[in-house]
């Protein structure tokens, strides 16, 4: 009898039917993973949102979501103006492009609005206004083109307040004068007439007039303020404690070049916008060192952008800490990476006037201080400002050495004479030049 082959028949055409099915299968796999691979994928959204996976070849016409609006740029700061302080109907305009600076300075005048400076490199204007609706009426029509709105702060040369009644109570009140001994005792003795060599200083004060002290020096002069007035004789003290080689008024660094920012009055006031502009002029034209012997008693983001642009090129700003007997320092005394300089007596002793605050660097001989002043004259003066251009001349004295900007600072606080008071006052010290 024959076998029966139609079994085996019948199992070898199914192992061939799923054989065929399998390499099917896989080859579609294949065309599949061919087809995802030539699909763009979708970009995320503003908001990061899970992409939606396109649909090949759709039937109909999707329905696209409307891209999210831009989100609006951040709201403009702004301060309340006609502050106590500040000059009356001023305001500083801060922008967030030179173009849009250059666009208000185009529709200024039509709204009624008095440009009287602007700085292109704080993107900022000085303006005056009869009243403040024409401010409203164009930041609610150009909001986005606004970064700040604020008062233009004044800024004095210090003058020295009553003895009593004292606002700091912790104050020491030293009273003893230096007189000719104020370099004495930060350690200059002997010739240093060449001290400063090749460092130029910015003086931003009221002026430098000219003086026998200073006949050696190398001036070069630059007038912000050119209201045609007399020349308040502060900023000639200052020059001669910085660079004067007279034998009765000696200067720290005889041998720096001074860079005269003529930017307070007559009276001795000045503003914000007049400062942060200085600043930028004596950055721009090459100051290593600006000495700035007045302040605010407010701050501003302007002048706070003013410093920050001196600084980001290498410019150390000395300031004096304010002579109104209060616990905060002036301004820019009080703004980070200031060199801010208190006073002190010839006991060390703080001096009545000088101010306290957190953030303050050193202190320096500023009690009894001679100096020239306008018309040829010698004058016994006191304030934190004497003391911070004498600190000023012993920076130039150290970029004439050769030493990088960064160390300076903490140097200077590292070597200063340790005082019995509290660092609100008297900082890291009395200030003492490097061996």
């Amino acid at each position: 009898m024959r076998p029966n082959r139609l079994p085996a028949i019948f199992f070898t055409f199914a192992v061939l039917l799923m054989a065929s099915s399998v390499m099917w299968l896989v080859w579609e796999s294949r065309e599949a993973s061919a087809f995802k691979a030539d699909v763009p994928k979708a970009k995320p959204t503003l908001h990061a949102a899970k992409p939606a996976v396109p649909t090949p070849m759709p039937q109909k016409p999707r329905v696209v979501a409307a891209e999210p609006p831009a989100e609006p740029a951040d709201s403009p700061t702004i301060a309340m103006l006609n502050v106590p302080g500040s000059v009356r109907n001023e305001a500083l305009l801060t922008f967030r492009t030179p173009e849009a600076l250059a666009a208000f300075r185009d529709r200024a005048a039509a709204l009624g609005l008095e440009v009287l400076g602007y700085d292109a490199k704080l993107r900022t204007a000085r303006v005056r206004f009869r009243t403040p609706k024409a401010l409203e009426a164009d930041l609610n029509a150009h909001a986005q083109d606004y970064a700040y709105i604020g008062p233009n702060l004044i800024t004095r040369i210090p003058s020295l307040p009553p003895p009593a009644p004292q606002t700091d109570t912790a104050n020491a009140g030293g009273s003893v004068p230096f007189r000719s001994q104020g370099l004495a005792a930060i350690g200059i003795n002997g010739d240093h007439s060449n001290w400063g060599q090749g460092v130029t200083v910015a003086i931003v004060d009221s002026g430098i007039t000219n003086h026998p002290s200073l006949a050696n020096a190398q001036i070069t002069h630059y007038d912000l303020l050119k209201d045609g007035s007399a020349f308040n004789g502060h900023g000639t003290a200052m020059a001669s404690l910085i660079a004067g080689s007279d034998p009765n008024v000696s200067g720290v660094s005889p041998a720096a070049k001074l860079l005269d920012i003529r930017v307070a009055d007559t009276n001795g006031d000045s503003n914000t916008a007049l400062v942060s502009s200085g600043i930028v002029k004596a950055t721009d034209l090459g100051a290593r060192v600006i000495n700035i012997s007045l302040g605010a008693t407010g701050d501003s983001p302007v002048l706070d952008a003013a410093v920050q642009y001196a600084q980001s090129h290498n410019v150390i700003v000395v300031a004096a800490a304010g002579n109104e007997q209060q616990t905060t320092l002036s301004m820019p005394a009080g703004i980070p990476g200031v060199l801010s300089v208190g006073a002190v007596d010839a006991n060390g002793t703080q001096a009545s006037f000088s101010n306290s605050g957190n953030g303050l660097t050193l202190v320096a001989p500023g009690v009894g201080i001679v100096s020239a002043y306008s018309d040829g004259k010698l004058v016994i003066g006191s304030g934190t400002s004497q003391a911070t251009a004498i600190t000023s001349g012993v920076v130039a004295y150290l970029l004439g050495r050769g030493y990088y900007v960064p160390n300076i600072i903490p140097m200077l606080t590292r070597t200063a004479e340790p005082l019995q008071a509290p660092a609100t006052a008297v900082g890291a010290g009395l200030i003492q030049v490097p061996k």
